[in-house]
C-alpha cells in the first residue's frame, strides 16, 4: 500500500506542477504588423486604413508623400524606394486569425486635373504599397491583389509598388499557405513544461497495480 501511494503521489503532484506552470503562462503575443508604403499628396498628404478583414484596427498618415503640386509624381522619379516609410501597428492575435486578409485603403482621396498644375497636370492623393508583414511573415506587392467591390482589378504596378488611386480599392494581403500565425511559438517564446514521467515498467503491471 505504501508504495502505490508514492506512486499515485508522485503523478498527482506531477499533474500539478504541469497545470501551475500552464496556468502561469503568458497569454498569447499580440502581432505585430508592419506596412511600407509610399504616397502622392494634393493638398495634405495622404492617409489610409489597416484592416484586418472588416475590421479597422489601425490608420497612419505618411509623413514623406511627394507633393504633386510642386514634386511631380512618384513614378518618375529615379528612386521611387527613397519615399518609403513604414508604420507599425500592434494586433491582438484574437483578431489576426491564421486565415485572416489584411488590407489597406486611402481614406482621404482627392484629386483634380488642371493644365500646367504639377508634372502632368494631374494633382492627387495615392498610396503604393511595398509590402505587409506579419511578424517574420513578408508578402510583397507582387503577391498582394487589388480589390474593388469584391472582385479583382488589374492595375499596373508603379516602380513595383502596388498602387491605389481611389477610394474604395482594397490592397489585399492574403494569407499565406500555413496561415498567419505559423511562426507564433517562435515569437511568443513557449516554455517548456516538464510533464511527470512515466512510471517505470518494473513498477507498474497492466491492472495498475504497484508490484510488491
Amino acid at each position: 500500500m505504501c508504495k502505490i501511494s508514492q506512486v499515485v503521489n508522485a503523478k498527482v503532484l506531477g499533474i500539478s506542477t504541469a497545470l501551475t506552470l500552464i496556468a502561469a503562462l503568458p497569454a498569447m503575443a499580440d502581432s505585430l504588423v508592419i506596412i511600407s508604403i509610399a504616397g502622392e499628396a494634393y493638398d495634405g498628404p495622404p492617409s489610409f486604413d489597416l484592416l484586418i478583414d472588416d475590421n479597422v484596427v489601425g490608420s497612419g498618415t505618411l509623413r514623406m508623400a511627394i507633393k504633386t503640386e510642386a514634386d511631380g509624381r512618384l513614378f518618375t522619379k529615379p528612386r521611387p524606394s527613397s519615399f518609403l516609410e513604414q508604420f507599425s501597428f500592434t494586433v491582438p492575435d484574437d483578431l489576426l486569425t491564421p486565415d485572416a486578409e489584411i488590407s489597406l485603403v486611402l481614406t482621404n482621396d482627392k484629386f483634380t486635373r488642371m493644365d500646367g498644375a504639377g508634372e502632368d497636370g494631374v494633382l492627387d492623393r495615392n498610396l503604393f504599397i511595398d509590402f505587409v508583414r506579419v511578424n517574420d511573415i513578408e508578402v510583397t506587392s507582387a503577391d498582394m491583389v487589388l480589390i474593388y467591390d469584391g472582385d479583382v482589378v488589374e492595375y499596373s504596378y508603379q516602380a513595383g509598388l502596388l498602387p491605389i488611386y481611389e477610394a474604395g480599392f482594397r490592397a489585399v494581403a492574403r494569407p499565406p499557405e500555413g496561415g498567419w500565425l505559423t511562426g507564433a511559438v517562435a515569437k511568443v517564446g513557449m516554455l517548456d513544461i516538464p510533464m511527470p514521467l512515466p512510471r517505470p515498467k518494473d513498477l507498474t503491471l497492466s491492472a495498475g497495480l504497484v508490484q510488491q
